[in-house]
């Protein structure tokens, strides 16, 4: 250990004695911190013009362009030019033959020149500490523990890196053959993850070998032990090959009887890191504030009550956009997004089935992308798309082959995941966004529904009501039933369908009953079913606009409730008279409302009701007809008009047959339609996700909201950041130049 020691010392001398560590280390630190520091301005100036900011480390220290993500896009080049003369040195002058003549062992030899490497790599960790010690001092309630992962990720990158490095330049007495070696590793290192990712068992060696993005999850908080193992194992590696190197230099040794040796050494790494990426063996620690990188705690229960097995099946149709997503090159970006969950449900199993169909071949639009495909058949089709990718369509089912097996035309043969557990099943689907995969939440819905039996909505039809089922502005599609909508019900747990009251009976199982905006008025027959179903305890939704009050109001005096004649004004230069953002009592934000009515709650049928959303105090109620293309209307209290702020929305409540009752009436229809879904200024589906949570109790939408992060806010003002980032990035590195400058002006003397 002592000669390991002395070796050191005297490797980071003659390494110290030169101007090329001096000359790295003053680079590495101003283009470390040029950009951290900013970023720091950047966001000062957010503050000070009145943007909400959060998450300032995660920001600073990880987030694009921040302290980490700029060292780990620069680090390789720093270390060859540090590693390549540490044994092409020895070689080309001679003396190595001293070396390996000398009491010394060769494993002492290697280690101690790789201790000196570590020595440095500190040396570089120390620096990111200095910027470390910068952003605590900057940011109000810094994650202390998100910035020690980041850096132990880049010193277990560096030490990596310089095993490679120690080991290129043992195979060169050349020392820039030595860096150039290097770099063509590195390069050869993050490129292997691409290879053979159509086999199974291929694929996860290579995943292995790759260190693209090795240090990702450190930099951003969360350790594991396979990303901590590939470090160590990689490191193992390429210092064990560099005392093999030198001892068949030394000693002669058959070439064969060498192949071997490397070829054993080099499979049993590849043998344990391929152990080490097995889900079921690795562990995991979540070094963020906010457990960012851990499911949320509903999550976690929700998934610790499987037991067993958990199957997702995930059908591809090459006929799909969206198939590259699931094919075998992109499998282990798939099998990423399941990787929380893998950590709670030790049980989880992916499968894969590949087909082709086409649900519809003349309105089909999911393969513009490929061109004019008239007059061809879907097997015609097939086989050009997959001579387009470059794949054997061997490997997809056709039409009638899946059918048999499952028929996913409902799903109109899109990319879509079952999940099966125990018997049930329940759908996982890909969205029309621009990150089109599951989130958390959605994932989490689909597991809950195999847990307990879905919720079921149903909107009463018949009487031209809003659909569920089409897409016009003016209907409710979009966050009822659209498959390809991440918030639409259907994606969040819930079993939305239609249900006709002239026919059919209500269930008295609903989670809720929706009337939504009745054009015509309902039987006395169907009124006397939905006043049953009140009767009994069962929840409901009633939506309606203005000119719809006398359809509705026989229902809603069930409630104590009435809808007000006359239409809801609160004029303004940027928007219709009859359009407001309406305050939300819990105070969740705004709601974008149009043409709404208000309504007033007489207290009878023993609820209790609570004012959800209300007009704003300076509009009035509109009794007279007017014309409200204008936007300036003037305020007839002689017409009958009334000022002040009305209820708009009511959310209902009352203990009926031991449970509670939940009613929400909205005397405005349109604020859930699919055109004030996109408006950019309203808060409305979040406004629907939590309604329809409160009607089911709070099982669904699962509720995956994590607390807003603390560090939200720069200490120092933009003058005090310019002068740190002015000592840090001009009078450090100069600092250390000179004392380079010395260090080698006295050796010289010397």
């Amino acid at each position: 250990m002592i000669k390991i020691f002395k070796i050191a010392k005297l490797e980071l001398s003659i390494l110290f004695y030169s101007p090329v560590a001096w000359l790295a280390i003053a680079i590495f630190m101003v283009q470390s911190g040029m950009g951290f520091l900013s970023l720091f301005q950047s966001f000062k100036e957010a503050i000070s013009m009145g943007i909400p900011v959060d998450k300032l480390t995660y920001s600073v220290f990880p987030g694009l362009n921040g302290l980490y993500d700029t060292v780990q896009q620069h680090l390789y080049l720093y270390i060859p030019l540090i590693t390549m003369g540490l044994m092409s040195r020895e070689i080309n002058s001679g003396s190595i033959k001293l070396l390996l003549s000398s009491p010394v062992k060769i494993r002492e030899i290697i280690l101690g020149k790789y201790l000196s490497m570590v020595c440095f790599a500190l040396i570089l960790v120390f620096i990111l500490m200095i910027y470390a010690g910068a952003g605590m001092v900057l940011i109000k309630n810094p994650d202390i523990r998100l910035i020690i992962s980041g850096m132990i990720g880049l010193f277990l990158l560096i030490c990596t890196y310089s095993a490679i490095g120690l080991f290129m330049s043992s195979l060169t007495s050349y020392q820039v053959v030595a860096a150039i070696s290097t770099l063509a590793v590195f390069a050869a290192l993050r490129f292997v993850g691409n290879v053979g990712q159509g086999t199974d068992f291929l694929r996860d060696l290579t995943y292995f070998l790759s260190i693209s993005g090795r240090a990702d999850d450190m930099i951003k908080g969360l350790m594991t032990t396979r990303d901590v193992l590939y470090f160590l194992l990689i490191i193992f590696l390429f210092l064990y090959l560099c005392i093999l190197r030198l001892k068949n230099g030394r000693e002669a040794v058959p070439v064969p009887r060498q192949v071997l040796v490397y070829t054993l050494v080099v499979c049993s790494v590849l043998f344990a890191g391929y152990l080490t990426t097995r889900p079921s063996l690795t562990g995991y620690l979540d070094m963020t504030a906010t457990k960012s990188r851990t499911l949320t705690k509903r999550s976690q229960e929700i998934a610790g009550q499987i037991e067993g097995t958990l199957e997702i099946t995930t059908y591809v149709n090459l006929l799909d956009q969206n198939v590259y997503f699931g094919l075998p090159q992109s499998r282990n970006f798939d099998l990423e997004k399941f990787e929380q969950f893998r950590r709670f449900i030790p049980g989880l199993r992916m499968k894969y089935v590949y087909y082709y169909d086409a649900a519809d071949l003349k309105n089909n639009t999911n393969l513009s992308y490929q061109g004019d495909l008239s007059g061809l058949t879907t097997q015609q089709i097939a086989e050009k798309v997959a001579d387009n990718m470059g794949l054997d369509l061997d490997m997809f089912m056709p039409p009638s082959a899946i059918r048999k097996i499952i028929d996913l035309r409902s799903e109109e043969n899109n990319l879509v995941r079952i999940l099966r557990y125990k018997g049930r099943e329940s759908r996982l689907r890909f969205y029309d966004e621009i990150d089109q995969f599951p989130s958390e939440t959605e994932i989490a819905a689909a597991i809950q529904r195999l847990l307990v039996p879905a919720p079921r909505i149903a909107f009463i039809s018949g009487h031209n009501e809003r659909s569920i089922f089409k897409k016009g502005d003016r209907n409710y599609q979009q966050f009822s039933t659209l498959r390809r909508g991440r918030h639409a019900l259907v994606n969040q747990g819930f079993e939305v369908g239609d249900l006709n009251l002239s026919r059919e009976e209500i269930p008295d199982s609903l989670c809720a009953l929706v009337l939504a905006d009745p054009a015509a008025p309902l039987s006395p027959q169907e009124q006397q079913r939905v006043i049953s179903f009140i009767n009994k305890g069962g929840n409901m939704l009633i939506t309606a606009e203005p000119g719809h009050q006398d359809l509705v109001n026989p229902l809603l005096e069930v409630m104590g409730l009435s809808m007000q004649k006359g239409v809801l004004v609160n004029p303004s230069k940027e928007d219709a008279p009859d359009v407001f953002y309406g305050s939300l009592s819990e105070g969740n934000g705004g709601l974008v409302i149009q043409n709404a009515a208000a309504l007033t709650f007489s207290g009878t049928g023993g609820f209790q009701a609570d004012t959800v959303l209300s007009s704003p105090l300076s509009g009035w109620i509109q009794s007279a007809p007017q014309d409200r293309s204008q936007q300036l209307l003037q305020f007839n209290a002689a017409g009958g008009d009334r000022k002040g702020s009305f209820p708009v929305v009511m959310a209902l409540s009352r203990k009926r047959n031991g449970r509670e009752q939940k009613i929400m009436v909205a005397a405005d229809a349109d604020f859930l339609s699919n055109q004030e879904l996109s408006h950019p200024k309203g808060m409305n589906e979040r406004f629907i996700s939590r309604m329809f949570n409160w009607f089911s109790e709070g099982l669904f939408p699962v509720d995956t909201s994590r607390p807003a992060g603390t560090d939200n806010a720069i200490l120092l003002s933009r003058r005090a950041i310019g002068r740190i980032q002015t000592g840090l990035n001009a009078g450090v590195p100069a600092l250390i130049l000179l004392a380079g400058a010395v260090v080698l002006i006295r050796r010289k003397r010397k």
